[in-house]
Order: structure tokens, then sequence, then C-alpha cells
């Protein structure tokens, strides 16, 4: 009878411990990917993990998570995994994260940065303070940034993509004749103002960069010329009426997808929509090509290839569970998690060797030629907070007529000379 009775307490503590390990959550805080993608990726990293249960909330990226994050980090009670875009968004929270690499050299080796996109591994320690060595963010998903445009509405009107800067002005023209809106952009979204003046900037060299490691000046010429003609894509119509007040998503996308919209600023995360629930017919048909955008003179060149790290996970010392949190954020980075995010074209993938599978072959040639520019790319992103603020700030204020380029530029060397203790 005893011996009958320890078996069964036995038995009990064996069930009770492995129940317990059956529970074990992590949640995980993030804007991207969009949910129906996320919900693929849970679904992948569960079936190989029984053992851990994902809770997972998503947020609009601004102002939603954005407070959410200040909020929690402010009552010491953020996420286990947290969604971050490298640069200046890590930056801010950089100490609230735990340094990942020791897990990353654990999981995959000694070699493990070589196995990203060069992009994605510079920018993985964009804005450390010096000699801080340390990993806070692991990419999940790489970026290149362009000009999308309907290749039906194009046709329709006769329309080449744009080879000089007065071949741009002139196709935007005969699409706001037309009744399109011609190049939709979100102008109360302060990222969409970063992304395309990053394009107009790097025509003329890595000055951009060059301003922000002091190296440099914001009030370079190039930057001026740059900046200039940004001012121009709202004055010569190259932008919709009325871009300042307007959103990306979902108003412009909407638009776009309806065939209102002849271009818009996007990038690769656009294959999405190929994979949407009951897409539309210009998106089940794939009326979409994608274009950079062209020299502002003739000592400009063709904008780069500009992009990196879409986003990415960090690990906040919160988590009760590091390596529970990093069995998802290592599944979601470059295991099965991963290749479900990439399946449902999310976006482009991180590492090394991920690829789409069972995908239309006219979009996967576009795709792979997105990533064969992921090494060498142009960094989309900017270090200090500071810096993007007042960049986001002052780009806005010149579309809008508030301030003169060289005013800007000036408002942006001083905020520079700030952070970097001049």
């Amino acid at each position: 009878m005893k011996k009958l009775l320890a078996l069964l307490l036995t038995a009990i503590m064996v069930l009770g411990m492995a129940t317990a390990f059956a529970e074990t959550e992590v949640s995980i805080w993030t804007w991207s990917p969009i949910p129906r993608t996320m919900a693929k990726m849970i679904e992948a990293f569960e079936a190989a993990n029984a053992d851990i249960k994902v809770k997972y909330t998503n947020y609009n990226y601004n102002p939603e998570y954005l407070a959410a994050l200040a909020a929690g980090a402010g009552a010491n009670n953020l996420g286990d995994v947290l969604g971050l875009q490298p640069g200046s968004l890590t930056q801010q929270y950089r100490d609230y994260l735990i340094d990942l690499t020791p897990y990353a050299v654990e999981t995959w080796g000694e070699d493990w940065e070589d196995k990203i996109y060069g992009i994605n591994a510079k920018q993985m320690r964009l804005g450390n303070p010096e000699g801080d060595n340390s990993v806070y963010i692991i990419p999940v998903e790489s970026q290149i940034i362009n000009i999308f445009y309907n290749t039906k509405i194009f046709a329709e009107l006769g329309l080449s993509v744009p080879e000089t800067w007065q071949d741009l002005i002139d196709v935007s023209a005969a699409l706001t004749q037309n009744g399109y809106a011609p190049l939709y952009f979100g102008g109360a979204d302060g990222w969409q103002h970063v992304n395309v003046f990053t394009m107009l900037a790097t025509q003329y060299g890595d000055q951009i960069y060059a301003a922000q490691d002091g190296t440099g000046k914001w009030t370079d010429e190039n930057l001026l010329k740059a900046l200039v003609a940004y001012k121009s894509m709202y004055d010569d119509g190259i932008m919709q009426v009325g871009a300042l007040s307007n959103n990306s998503y979902p108003d412009g996308v909407s638009l776009f997808t309806a065939g209102r919209v002849g271009m818009m600023a996007l990038g690769s995360w656009w294959f999405q929509e190929k994979t949407a629930p009951d897409a539309v017919p210009l998106v089940e048909d794939w009326s979409f090509a994608n274009f950079y955008l062209p020299p502002i003179d003739e000592t400009a060149t063709v904008s780069p290839a500009i992009g990196g790290m879409d986003f990415g996970y960090g690990i906040s010392k919160n988590c009760a569970n590091p390596d529970a949190a990093w069995k998802l954020l290592s599944s979601f980075a470059a295991g099965e998690g991963n290749q479900a995010a990439i399946d449902d074209l999310n976006n482009l993938p991180a590492f090394k060797g991920i690829a789409p599978q069972n995908v239309d072959p006219s979009i996967l040639e576009q795709i792979e030629a997105y990533s064969a520019q992921l090494d060498g790319a142009k960094n989309q992103r900017i270090a200090s907070p500071e810096i993007e603020a007042e960049l986001q700030n002052v780009l806005q204020g010149v579309a809008a007529g508030e301030l003169e380029p060289m005013q800007a530029l000036e408002k942006m060397q001083e905020v520079q000379d700030r952070v970097l203790g001049k």
C-alpha cells in the first residue's frame, strides 16, 4: 500500500512538473509583422515548441506602440520580447534590454554575424555608445525602400518609368490630369519624410551619414540640394494635393490597391498584399512594379538601394525566462517562425539562405532582385532618437513652407552638435 501511495505521489509530482513546464509563457509586444503573418509564425513556433505558449499583443506603431513602450519602461513591466527598429528606437530602450550576443553565438556559432545580410549586421549596433559592442536587437526581416507604381495605369496612359527629374514631374502631371493621385505620400507619417529625403540625399553620396557621425555637416551643399528637391516634390505636383494630412496606412494603400494612385513611396514589404485573403483584382493580377527615384540634376545619380532591417526583436530585462524568450526570438529570426513569415511575403529575410516557397515566379524574381541588394544597401535608419525626431520635424516644416531649406539644415546641425557633445 505504501509503495502504491509513493508511486501515486511521484506520478502526481511528475504530472505537475510537466504541466508547469508546458505552460511556460512568453509575451511579445510588437507592431510588426502584420497580424495574419504573426499568427502563422506563432503557429509554426508552437508546433515545434509545445512547451512554450506565446502571448502576443499587436499595436499600431504610432502612437499606440511607442506609448506602450514608454509606459512599460516607466512601470518596469515591459513584455518579454519587444519589436524594435535599429538605431534610434533600440537606443531609446537600450537600458531595458539584455545583450543577445551569448545566445546568438551559442545558437548560430561564432561567425553568426556573417550569416546575416551585410546592411542588417551593420545596423544591429547602430547608435551604441562608444565601447558598447553588445547586441540588443536581432534582425527578423529586411527591406529595400523605393517607389512602386501601377503598371496598368502606366500602360493605359502610355507612361514610362521616369528616367530624369523632369520625367518624374511630367509623369505626375499626366496622372493628375487623368484623375489619379500622382506619387501618393503619407505626409502625416514621420517615417515617410525620412525615407524619401534619404532617397534624395544619397543621390549625391554619403553626406547624410557624415553629418550624423560628425565628419560632415548637415549644411553641406549637397544636402541642401536634396532638401530643395524634396520641397519641389510638393510644389511641382509630384506629391498629391493635401499630402501632409494623409497617412500611408490605411488610407494610401487602400487607394493604391483600388487603382486610384499611380505611384507610392513604399518598399519590399508591398509584396505582402499578394498573400492577403480576398485580394483585389489589381493585387491578384499583380499590376505593380518598382523603380528608384531618378537623379535630381546632372551631378546626382539614381537613388541607390536603401534599407536594411525592417524590424527586429530584443528581450527585455523584465523577462522571467530569457531562455524561452530566446527560443521564440531565434525561431522568428532564422527558424520555422521566420520561414512562415517569408512564405507569407511579409518582407525580405534578414538571414541568408532563407527564401519564400511556392511563390509566383514573376514575384520571386522581384524579391530576389531586392535581396541581392541587401549586402551593399545604404543605411535607411537614423542612429540617434533626437536626430530622428528633429529630422521628421524639419522635413515637415519645409514641406509645409514653414521653414526654408537652409534654415531647416541649420536646425539639424544645432541638434547634431548637441548630440555629439560639441
